[in-house]
């Protein structure tokens, strides 16, 4: 999902992470920025299509990508904010966030996580 380019092979890959992603919260936390990162370079494929695939191998990627969207931020709220806020700030990801990652934000609620965790506290194993 790093690195790959086949379009069908992005969408399922997003998909089983998806899936897998609530089994594995303790062990998955070494990966967390490795998802972010999968989230921010998929979200960037959405806007700039860089494989030239067909239109509706793009929706698919983009519902994909909003799933995770959705997983991430309710697993890992503060984590995920976090990264949002670092990553999208860079003027160069700015067109990515306005086109694709805001959309997907304006219609989440805000999560409880967000007033009375904090990063630290999501990663506790006692969670």
């Amino acid at each position: 999902l790093q690195t790959d380019t086949d379009i069908v092979v992005l969408t399922t890959g997003v998909l089983v992470l998806i899936t897998m992603l609530p089994m594995i919260p303790q062990s998955g936390k070494q990966y967390l920025h490795d998802f972010f990162g999968i989230f921010g370079r998929l979200s960037a494929w959405c806007l700039q299509n860089p494989g030239h695939v067909a239109e509706i191998y793009l929706v698919h990627l983009h519902a994909s990508v909003y799933a995770l969207f959705h997983r991430l931020y309710g697993m890992y709220p503060c984590n995920f904010v976090s990264f949002l806020r670092s990553h999208y700030s860079m003027k160069e990801n700015l067109e990515t966030f306005e086109e694709v990652v805001k959309p997907m934000m304006e219609h989440v609620r805000i999560h409880p996580e967000l007033v009375t965790g904090s990063k630290d506290h999501e990663l506790d194993p006692r969670r």
